[in-house]
């Protein structure tokens, strides 16, 4: 009789923060050229850190969700860039754990075997952060499907050795059906139309792509057709959770920093630094208020027993998250704003980091669903109205 020892369980906070120092030094670098940090991806993937979310029986190190945000946390606060891009990669694991399936353990043992990185592509033009209804067209052909259509921010793109697709299949009432995709990023077939160049996360690689009778084998669907805005629900808080500790971490990271700097700044006409003024004081104070409210909101969110929720109310689940995610990302904002306020012009140098961390916290208000569509999700939940009804409003 042969036993199988379980791999031995990597403490990924501890990782992320013996990292996190050298992806600090090289951030600055990579946001200043808009550059992918290759490199570091590569550390994370030969220390372990990129298989946490694997499950464990396929030799992963099988990371609880509260795991994964703090390390993520941790890592955002050194190089938010790096820690975005991996999220694309580690919440995208987790999510297609709950689905499960072929497609599931083929990725599994790349990622474990081989080091494989997993870049997600929901995002489409015209969609307006809609995931559930994807534009791209699948078509069914001897083997597989044809998939055309275009991607937007497909974050991570640049490293990625796997492809987490979305499309649409036309059943037999010509309705579509969203899907989704695992697939290996192909040599033909997908195109880069449009190299990211932004103001914030310029080191994300969110490419827009052009997909173009790109044939995907039909084992790589992941769950059924139609299935894919219930893997959204399933796996919501892997997302969502994830990428609100990401802008928390900077908001950390930001706060931390104001902190150690007016404690050694100095006026000439001080005999004292800076920190012993109120007005410093009390935005440091408004701060740490903001940063308490936005982190108790996000591991309230992460202790949640989730299987019960989304077996009561997959939607209701789905929309609790967003509105945390949404909740977290602006009190994140607010506090980088503030650590503006309190180090003054110098901030805006392009050598100072906080400009860097303005920049990056302000697209956690840009990733969907919106304030305002959440806001509206929420309102129509709570009081039984139909979320989806159209004609949304009447004029």
């Amino acid at each position: 009789m042969t036993t199988t020892t379980a791999p031995a369980r990597t403490d990924v906070v501890a990782l992320a923060t013996e990292l996190a120092g050298t992806f600090a030094e090289r951030a600055a670098g990579h946001d200043r050229d808009g550059s992918f940090p290759r490199e570091n991806i590569a550390d994370l993937v030969a220390s372990g850190y990129m298989s946490m979310t694997v499950p464990p029986e396929h030799g992963g190190g099988g990371a609880s969700l509260e795991e994964l945000c703090r390390a993520q946390q941790t890592l955002a606060a050194a190089c938010a860039n790096t820690a975005f891009a991996v999220n694309m990669h580690v919440h995208g694991i987790a999510m297609i754990a709950g689905i499960g399936g072929e497609a599931a353990t083929r990725a599994y043992r790349s990622i474990v075997d081989d080091g494989a990185v997993i870049a997600g592509g929901f995002s489409e033009p015209g969609v307006g952060g809609n995931w559930w209804h994807p534009t791209t067209k699948a078509e069914p052909v001897p083997g597989g499907y044809l998939l055309n259509g275009r991607k937007g921010f497909f974050t991570g793109f640049p490293a990625a050795d796997l492809l987490f697709l979305s499309a649409a299949l036309t059943d037999d009432r010509g309705l579509p059906q969203p899907v989704g995709f695992l697939v290996p990023k192909p040599e033909q077939g997908v195109r880069v139309t449009g190299e990211w160049d932004a103001a914030g996360m310029r080191a994300t690689g969110s490419h827009s792509l052009a997909l173009e009778d790109f044939f995907v084998p039909a084992d790589r669907m992941v769950g059924e057709p139609g299935a894919l805005p219930l893997m959204f629900m399933q796996g919501v808080h892997w997302a969502w959770c994830s990428f609100a500790s990401v802008f928390l971490g900077i908001a950390r990271g930001a706060l931390d920093l104001v902190v150690r700097e007016q404690r050694g700044r100095t006026l000439h006409v001080l005999d004292r630094t800076v920190a012993h003024l109120p007005g410093v004081q009390f935005r440091v104070a408004e701060m740490r208020t903001r940063y308490a409210a936005a982190e108790a909101h996000l591991y309230q969110a992460v202790r949640a027993d989730h299987d019960a929720a989304v077996a009561a109310d997959p939607l209701g689940h789905y929309i609790e998250m967003s509105v945390m995610k949404n909740s977290v990302c602006r009190l994140a904002h607010e506090v980088v704003t503030l650590a503006m306020q309190v180090q003054g012009g110098s901030a805006l140098l392009s050598g100072h980091p906080l400009q860097r961390m303005y920049r990056d916290v302000v697209a956690g208000l840009l990733v969907p669903p919106n304030s305002d569509v959440t806001a509206e999700w929420s309102g129509k939940h709570a009081l039984g109205v139909p979320v989806f009804a159209e004609p949304r409003w009447e004029g």
